[in-house]
């Protein structure tokens, strides 16, 4: 590799957006921005409407199809660089009771624009005055190009923001709760423990059953005893643990107007009252699934707050992530539709559920409550998920994970497979709460360019290789010629380590049970430039010769301050299952930095 190229590829990683720009934006001539006299522009004087708007509207009809609400996507500009940019959602009106996420830049009819404005709600053009308008909005058209540039930071925030944390005073009604929950009395416990005790503070009055599939005996008189002490019903059967089914009979024991499905390892902590913020949202005519965003035991890390249809499947956004701050507009922090919610706590009315068929019973586990958060769409419903209410999830404590279990890979790969084929048509959509021009592969909200990990050279088929040793020279013979590598260790002329050698069963890039091996490998005193990595994996058999993808490295950096362009010296790679014989650990694995020399010679260094 050249330096220059090299030096071009830490900066594509670092800037994705530029990339974007580059690769990806919509190329447009530029044109006189125009309305017709029955359309007005807001836009915020601390910006500009790109020099392409005017081709984009026309393109997109934009006022010839009677759009009462138009907006665009938008990023930041300083001294002619772009950053930042906030690919927005389609319509979303109740991420709009949140802020007004339409942004710098809306054109509206004039006929709706009076009609708010005659109301006399908010002061013209403000941001509560546009709010209102979106309210009001029959046909909006979001444009989803960057066609609005702002030269500082927005939050879009109103002022009449309101803190909706609160606690709904006086009776809110009855509330069925559904519990599934097996041998484990003791996560009962707590859950109930917050539940009772957010249901007294808020006037909730609670019709709750717990379904037991088949505990053991002991602790079935511990459930009993629970019951007895939280006054819910306990109904123990002998079954297979098929959720859906047990969900739809746990809701057809219960008779209360809305339902709140919920796992037994929910804990809702001492002052946290659930139930009066989601019954407000549940009841609205155009509600469908209500959730909340759920943190890891410890309340640090995001376990959920919204699914989204990513390129491997239903997703959840964030996952893993820190909560110690607000990412992509404050999606972890607000009010926001998504296109589904986790079965784990989701509060729906009763007439809505049975209008979307309850849960489908085809689906034992998994894609279960993504199956019905999409029949509620398919209904005109919009699901909604409050980041603004956390409770703690202790996920999958009563059951094992589907990764590395082969058995429940096959079953998600099958239950997968079932909901696309139900649902092709809507997934052949996308997710209108989530851009196109974000990652289709990650689970944070970079934008749509493949990063240098999606990028990892994925390897179905090996090349085979003839290995010959002598003194302190390798040599191999394979279909791209012969090299000749010297012997090294970690303590001479190169530096490495390999971090992970180990089986997958997926990952965002749709691929499956392939063993990821990844470290990182640099030559001392050499230019990390000069180098490529590859590896000579051993399966006990046979010898193969693989090539690595580069990885972004700063620590290493960091660590080896002297050495000379270490930012990439990090390496990954996957291969299939299926092109070994048997599975491969570390010591399996030899690593090769290899320099391309005159007339093509490879030579370079093997970790020995």
């Amino acid at each position: 590799m050249k330096r220059e190229d090299y030096k071009r590829s830490i900066e594509e990683i670092r800037d994705p957006y530029s990339r974007w720009i580059r690769d990806r934006e919509v190329k447009r001539s530029p044109k006189e921005f125009a309305v017709p006299e029955d359309y007005l522009v807001f836009c915020n004087d601390d910006g500009r409407i790109d020099e392409k708007a005017g081709e984009a509207f026309r393109e997109y009809d934009a006022f010839s199809k009677g759009y009462d609400l138009i907006y665009t996507d938008e990023d930041e500009e300083d001294k002619g660089f772009r950053h930042d940019p906030y690919f927005k959602p389609d319509h979303s009106p109740d991420t709009l009771d949140s802020f007004y996420y339409p942004g710098g830049f809306t054109v509206i009819k004039r006929e709706l624009s009076e009609r708010v404005k005659e109301a006399r709600k908010s002061e013209f053009g403000s941001l509560e005055f546009l709010r209102e308008c979106g309210k009001l909005s029959k046909n909006p058209l979001h444009i989803p190009e960057v066609l609005y540039h702002a030269f500082s930071h927005h939050e879009y925030e109103y002022a009449d923001r309101v803190d909706q944390g609160y606690v709904v005073q006086g009776a809110l009604g009855e509330i069925a709760v559904v519990i599934l929950s097996k041998d484990h009395p003791e996560l009962l416990a707590r859950c109930l423990k917050g539940l009772v005790r957010s249901a007294e503070a808020e006037g909730v009055s609670l019709e709750c059953i717990v379904i037991d599939n088949g505990s053991n005996a002991v602790n079935t008189e511990e459930y009993r005893k629970l019951s007895e002490k939280y006054s819910f019903d306990y109904f123990r059967k002998e079954t297979e643990f098929v959720y859906s089914k047990l969900c739809n009979m746990g809701a057809g024991m219960t008779a209360s107007g809305l339902i709140l499905f919920l796992n037994d390892d929910i804990e809702i902590p001492e002052g946290t009252f659930v139930f009066g913020r989601m019954l407000k949202e549940a009841c609205k005519e155009k509600t469908g699934a209500v959730g909340c965003k759920l943190l890891y035991p410890g309340g640090k890390r995001i376990q959920h707050c919204g699914i989204t249809l990513l390129k491997s499947g239903a997703s959840h956004k964030l996952c893993g992530y820190e909560d110690n701050r607000a990412y992509y507009r404050g999606v972890n922090r607000r009010k926001i539709n998504v296109f589904a919610v986790t079965g784990a706590c989701l509060m729906i009315e009763r007439r809505k559920f049975e209008e979307a068929g309850g849960f489908d019973e085809n689906l034992s586990v998994a894609y279960t409550d993504v199956d019905l958060c999409s029949a509620l769409l398919l209904k005109g419903y919009y699901n909604v998920c409050l980041n603004d209410l956390s409770i703690i999830h202790h996920e999958s404590f009563s059951r094992k994970s589907d990764d590395g279990d082969k058995e429940r890979f096959e079953r998600l790969i099958r239950e997968r497979e079932y909901y696309y084929e139900k649902y092709r048509d809507l997934i052949a959509g996308g997710d209108p709460w989530y851009s196109r021009n974000l990652t289709e592969t990650g689970l944070d909200y970079d934008v749509n360019i493949l990063s240098a990990e999606d990028k990892v050279p994925y390897h179905e088929k090996l090349s085979e290789v003839s290995f010959s040793e002598k003194g302190e020279w390798i040599t191999l013979l394979g279909s791209e010629g012969k090299s000749r590598y010297r012997k090294c260790g970690n303590n001479g002329k190169v530096h490495y380590s390999i971090d992970v050698c180990e089986r997958r069963s997926s990952d965002a890039m749709c691929h499956s049970d392939f063993t990821e091996i990844s470290g990182w490998a640099f030559v001392q005193g050499a230019p990390g430039y000069e180098y490529d990595t590859f590896l000579l994996i051993s399966d006990g058999e046979k010898y193969y010769r693989v090539s690595a993808g580069r990885i972004l490295r700063d620590d290493i950096s960091a660590v080896f301050p002297k050495e000379r362009d270490t930012e990439l010296s990090g390496f990954s790679v996957k291969i299939s299952n299926r092109a070994l014989s048997k599975d491969i650990d570390r010591d399996d694995v030899f690593l090769i930095l290899e320099r391309r020399g005159l007339f093509g010679r490879k030579r370079g260094y093997i970790t020995r």
